[in-house]
Order: C-alpha cells, then sequence, then structure tokens
C-alpha cells in the first residue's frame, strides 16, 4: 500500500509532464507516466528512439560519463558494436 503522499506526487508529476508537451507543441497528448530511470537507462532509450528516425552515423561521440554507461547505451542501441 503507497502513501497517500506519494501518489498525490506521482498524479501531479505526470500531469505537468503532460502539460508541458502540450506547451511545446504537441496538444493530442494522451495519458503521460513519468518514470525515474537512472543515466545508462535515459541514453539507451533516447539512442534507441534516435535509431529509428536518423541516418547511421560515420563517427561516435565518445562522452565522459561514469562507469561505462555511455558505452552500454551506445552497444544496446547500435545492436551490439560500441
Amino acid at each position: 500500500m503507497q502513501a497517500a503522499g506519494s501518489s498525490l506526487l506521482q498524479r501531479l508529476t505526470n500531469l505537468l509532464a503532460a502539460d508541458a508537451l502540450r506547451l511545446a507543441g504537441l496538444p493530442e497528448v494522451g495519458a503521460v507516466s513519468v518514470l525515474p530511470v537512472a543515466t545508462g537507462l535515459a541514453l539507451t532509450l533516447t539512442l534507441l528512439a534516435l535509431r529509428s528516425i536518423l541516418p547511421r552515423p560515420d563517427a561516435r561521440y565518445r562522452g565522459r560519463i561514469h562507469k561505462g554507461n555511455e558505452t552500454r547505451a551506445q552497444a544496446t542501441s547500435s545492436g551490439g558494436v560500441p
């Protein structure tokens, strides 16, 4: 059973995120759910989303993110090639 405050905060966060998307120019936004993700997962999800809309790059960016999260994210999003 969750505390009433955490449920209220989750609902408020989802409503604020949906409102921000509408203000950004997406008026037909449906239900929104904000999920906590760490740096590596955020990078992986972003790169996977971009992979379908961008051509394959000739060069790769090598960032300086803690513990190799960026390398794992690139390997996951590029089909195993870091």
